[in-house]
């Protein structure tokens, strides 16, 4: 821009204050709004500024996408003039050329940038359409949020003249960044002897109010009567920082006493215009004047103005003071005195009046209600409306508050009046509640105490989102399965079971959609059919009766004449075609409705994704989501909400949901559903169960009639999509547990974090960290060594924050290497620099695994596998020394903090191996031998990690291994492990866990043999159809499996190649004999068979 430049043309926004308030260039500005038009103001910043926390926050409550409450984005115009508007700021700033690159803003509060006019009407008495009007191009750099309304902190910026109006809500304008006026010294001169007389008369004034009203003297100073003096007073001693100002205002001046610039001469118009107690009428003044030369000296000619009435206050308080206290008689002294108070008395009943007229008005109820159309009025007062369109009082206030009271009632009478009689989800009875309600607080006055309390509830009901179904699809039938598979593997990698199970959701929708359409569309034809009968029978002089009822006799056209008899036949073929159309669509709504809405349950360890997949589902679908977390919740009234009897009563979390989510078919996060207090400890407690609470809301069958106490009556949650995560399914109790579809999300794999980590985390932290696209780059080699050593987890989280710090490591050498050129900055992040970011990793297995003291020997050592309780699979070492007790018994010592279940696994094992020896099942030379010596040795098996509970039904194969191959000594190979339960018999059982055991055994990098229980094949055949996508093999290896001996080994050939190990399995404890050792140690096994069954 040429500094000598003309005006710059660019399109803004606008907006109209509707307070008398005058905006002037270089000031701050603290202006509170009503909260809903300040939402209404920044609803048409939402794409731009939208992320930013009190403006989402507040754009929340309300609606403005919707057809009634629609408020437009900003044009790409406006968009552009806000760029444009921005990089001439900074150019104006620094005096120096800008890159194009920054012309966007960077941050998200630099798009509310506005152009504000002053509200003449509220200003002038009489306005004159012909006069040209000015604008204040302010930026909104704060926003504080209260309770009823938003405090912006506006910058005034520079002038702006509008020259073509395009929109109610944006104008072409003209601004001047660079004024220019002749003979500046001497308008500068002329300008501060203005300002150097006000000055001294209003410190002199100052300084006479306070000591008037401090004085002690026996002849009191009459200034403080003085009406404009305590006006002049008060509007300089009100504003918080004046002082300050004022100060920082006479330094200017006397600084500039000789300005040479004309931007310098601005400045002081403008500050001093600003701070000095102007009449609003005088700032219009300024502001309009477009010639820099005529503004300086119409303020100086103002300026004077106001030095002559600070002189004129001082001259009459010496003349009142010199009558008061040396003329006056006593008589006059009190007859003036009492006409001060008389006229004090005045002013405080006018105010008592208005007052009482509200009260009266409230009373009376002749307001109109606030209604859809009363907020059209309030978002009709968008930028660019003309002023005076909606009232308001106060400089710092822009709306108007006094009817408030009256407003909501209005709510309430036209809810009960015009809504209610349409909502078809409250029943007949709970409509005449509503309306008996209605009227007793119409009849009780303000005061009574039950008149507060039917208000709110009232008001809570007329807020409910009654008949209001939100949807991303407009019908059912235009539900696009495509797009919503897309938009699913856009969000989340993997859980295809529960993207199939929403997938399966959309299209039961889209088929009872389908079916609603072709119920209307017979209900069209029989209509049709019904059409064509009419007329055949009219011909014979009679018409059928219409559906409503009640027999039509239409007279033959011997005595009608034919033209009335068609308009005749006509009214009724309408009235069947609007009855049949009705009947269809309520067949539609009910078809529709038929459909319950899944009520899901999302098990699994911390940090899988089971809140943002809750999320995703309501984004797929298009509607609300809210959030209630149930930990640590213990009473009932937080689910069925509190009865109105009680003081402070309100409504339970679930209409608080619907409320909120301004829909009556939301998704509905249920948040930790297994911490809730009750389940299976429950019992009889004061404030009731809040899981037994949940069993109603929950029930598909239920839920259509849930009863809140604060409401008092039945609504519809069928049309809701509960979504419950919980870590511990088994902590709720049985009967809510069977009414939850549940659905496991299991723990990720370290190939998934991979992926994951790749896609989703680090552009996610690089984003929140300020950096770009490419300025970090982490290997796949550092990535899983940043998985496997720097995390134990099931889901993501800490590798989440590993991968935020690596960002903010890197964004520090990056700032770096921008302030000091000789840095290098290099973008990859090498193996040997996660200890500088990271700091040490965690402590491995693997050495443990191969590890053989000197003090040991090798046999007496078995590898087992362990589930946690965060999800991940572990590797646990069963080790054990055994000697000749000499006691004739065999001891059994166990440590290592073991559960009962384990121990009692333990002595089923030690059993099973004495009984193999007596029965000599094992091929070894002198079974007597070796059982006696088990019967003498004394026996302590140990599992490391003394520390950390273990227990389960999972190592009974284990330590019977542990115990053959210690009285055998007979070492194990330290490349198996192997997990299952084992009876007296001798049969391995079924496991939980199985995938998560496998990794962890993979994890260690020292076991390539995995010992599983037969029955657990199935597991295995599941996760490999999981992992390769391909539902339709299952069946085919479900047959096969069938079989004593499987032929397709294709499961275990994709876990063999993707994680090293081979899957192999035992149905008896034989079979983990023969698979570790080898099948000479059971030769006998098969001939005390044959034995047993006497063959």
């Amino acid at each position: 821009m040429d500094a000598q430049g003309s005006e710059q043309r660019l399109v803004l926004p606008l907006y109209t204050l509707d307070s008398p308030l005058v905006l002037l260039p270089g000031i701050l500005y603290n202006v509170s709004f009503p909260r809903y038009k300040a939402a209404a103001f920044l609803a048409r910043y939402r794409e731009k500024a939208g992320l930013v926390p009190v403006i989402q926050s507040v754009l929340q409550e309300y609606e403005f996408d919707g057809p009634t409450l629609e408020i437009g984005h900003l044009s790409e115009k406006a968009v552009s003039g806000i760029a444009t508007f921005h990089l001439a700021e900074i150019h104006c700033r620094l005096l120096a050329p800008v890159n194009a690159a920054e012309t966007e803003p960077g941050a998200e509060m630099d798009w509310l940038l506005v152009a504000v006019f002053p509200n003449t009407m509220k200003i002038l008495e009489n306005v004159d359409p012909r006069e040209p009007d000015m604008a204040v191009v302010c930026r909104v750099v704060a926003i504080s949020d209260d309770s009823n309304t938003l405090k912006f902190t506006l910058q005034a910026i520079v002038r702006a003249r509008p020259t073509n109006m395009l929109t109610k809500s944006e104008t072409e304008f003209a601004v001047a960044w660079f004024e220019s006026a002749d003979d500046v010294k001497r308008l500068s001169q002329g300008l501060n002897s203005a300002t150097s007389a006000l000055f001294k008369l209003i410190d002199a004034f100052l300084e006479s109010y306070k000591n008037a009203l401090n004085t002690q003297d026996q002849k009191p100073d009459l200034l403080t009567l003085n009406p404009l003096a305590n006006a002049l007073f008060l509007q300089l001693a009100a504003l918080k920082d004046f002082s300050r100002s004022y100060a920082t205002l006479q330094k200017i001046c006397a600084l500039g006493a000789n300005l040479a610039s004309a931007y310098e001469l601005l400045r002081v118009v403008d500050l001093t215009a600003a701070i000095v107690p102007l009449p609003n009428t005088k700032k219009l003044q300024i502001l309009k004047e477009n010639s820099l030369a005529e503004r300086a000296l119409l303020a100086g000619a103002i300026f004077g103005e106001m030095a002559e009435i600070f002189d004129k206050i001082r001259q009459n308080s010496d003349l009142a003071n010199h009558w008061y206290h040396a003329e006056a008689t006593g008589l006059q002294k009190a007859t003036f005195v009492a006409n001060q108070l008389k006229s004090i008395r005045v002013v405080l009943d006018g105010i008592l009046n208005k007052k009482q007229l509200i009260q009266k008005q409230i009373l009376r109820r002749k307001n109109g209600p606030v209604n859809v159309s009363k907020r059209k009025s309030i978002v009709g007062d968008k930028p660019g409306d003309k002023p005076g369109d909606n009232a308001q009082n106060g400089s710092a206030h822009d709306g108007n508050e006094e009817d408030d009271e009256e407003d909501d009632l209005g709510a309430i009478t036209e809810f009960i009046k015009k809504q209610l009689p349409h909502i078809t989800s409250i029943s007949d009875d709970s409509k005449r509640l509503l309306v008996k309600e209605f009227r007793r607080v119409k009849n009780a006055p303000p005061g009574n105490g039950d008149y507060h309390v039917i208000r709110n509830y009232l008001e809570i009901v007329a807020d409910m989102p009654w008949d209001t179904y939100v949807s991303r699809f407009s019908t059912n039938l235009e539900i696009d399965i495509d797009v919503a598979r897309a938009s699913l593997d856009q969000d989340h990698y993997g859980l295809q079971h529960v993207k199939t199970r929403l997938l399966q959701y959309l299209v039961v929708l889209k088929l009872l959609g389908a079916h609603a359409e072709k119920e209307y569309a017979n209900g069209v034809a029989s209509v049709s059919n019904k059409d064509k009968q009419t007329k055949e029978s009219a011909v014979s002089g009679h018409a059928r009766e219409p559906p409503a009822g009640g027999s039509i006799i239409v007279p033959s056209r011997a005595e009608k004449g034919g033209h009335e008899l068609e308009k005749v036949l006509q009214k009724q073929l309408d009235d069947m075609r609007k009855l049949a159309a009705k009947a269809g669509k309520e067949k539609a709504l009910l078809a529709s409705k038929n459909n319950k809405s899944p009520i899901i349950m999302l098990s699994g360890p911390p940090g899988v994704g089971k809140t943002s997949l809750a999320k995703l589902i309501a984004t797929t679908l298009g509607r609300n989501f809210q959030r209630i977390s149930l930990g640590g919740v213990k009473d009932e009234s937080e689910i069925r909400g509190h009865r109105r009897t009680y003081v402070g009563a309100m409504a339970g979390q679930i209409v608080q949901a619907l409320r909120k989510s301004r829909s009556m078919n939301p998704v509905i996060l249920l948040d930790e559903i297994d911490k809730v207090v009750g389940g299976v400890s429950s019992g009889a407690r004061v404030n009731g169960d809040p899981a037994a609470a949940l069993l109603e809301v929950l029930d598909p069958e239920q839920n259509t009639q849930f009863v809140d106490h604060y409401l008092g009556f039945p609504i519809d949650l069928s049309q809701v999509i509960f979504v419950c995560t919980a870590n511990d399914p088994q902590n709720l109790s049985r009967p809510l547990l069977d009414r939850l579809e549940r659905i496991e999300v299991d723990a990720y794999d370290y190939s998934d974090k991979l992926v994951i980590a790749r896609k989703y985390l680090l552009p996610r932290q690089m984003k929140r960290n300020g950096l770009f696209e490419n300025l970090v780059n982490i290997p796949e080699y550092v990535m899983k060594k940043v998985i496997l050593d720097y995390t134990r987890e099931a889901g993501v989280r800490n590798l989440e924050r590993n991968l935020g710090t690596i960002c903010r490591y890197k964004a520090v050498e990056y700032s770096e290497s921008l302030a000091s050129p000789q840095k290098s900055y290099n973008d990859t992040v090498e193996e040997y620099d996660l200890a500088h970011y990271l700091g040490l990793p965690f402590s491995g297995s693997s050495n443990e695994i191969v590890e053989n003291p000197v003090m040991s020997a090798k046999y007496g050592v078995v590898h087992g596998l362990s589930y946690n309780t965060d999800g991940s699979g572990l590797v646990l070492i069963f080790e054990s020394i055994g000697f000749d007790s000499g006691k004739g018994t065999t001891s059994l010592n166990m440590t290592g903090r073991l559960g009962e279940v384990l121990m009692e696994s333990a002595k089923i094992g030690l059993t099973l191996i004495k009984n193999a020896f007596y029965r000599r099942l094992l091929n070894v030379d002198d079974s007597s031998t070796l059982l006696q010596k088990l019967n003498n040795m004394e026996i302590h098996m140990h599992v490391p990690s003394g520390a950390v509970q273990k227990d389960g039904p999972s190592a009974g194969i284990t330590m019977a291994l542990l115990f053959l191959s210690l009285v055998l000594q007979r070492p194990v190979p330290s490349n198996i492990a192997m997990t299952g339960e084992i009876t007296l018999r001798g049969l391995v059982l079924p496991i939980g866990g199985l995938k998560e055991k496998i990794l962890g055994a993979h994890l260690t990098g020292q076991i390539d043999k995995v010992i599983v229980p037969r029955e657990n094949r199935r597991d295995v055949l599941e996760e490999y159809v999981h992992k390769i996508n391909d539902s339709h093999r299952l069946n085919a290896l479900l047959k096969d499996d069938e079989l004593g001996e499987y032929k397709d080994s294709s499961p275990e050939d994709y876990f063999a190649d993707k994680y090293g190990i081979r899957i192999v399995y035992a149905k008896e404890f034989w079979d983990v004999i023969r698979l570790v050792w080898g099948g000479d140690l059971i030769a006998n096994v098969e001939h005390s068979r044959l034995e047993e069954y006497h063959l």
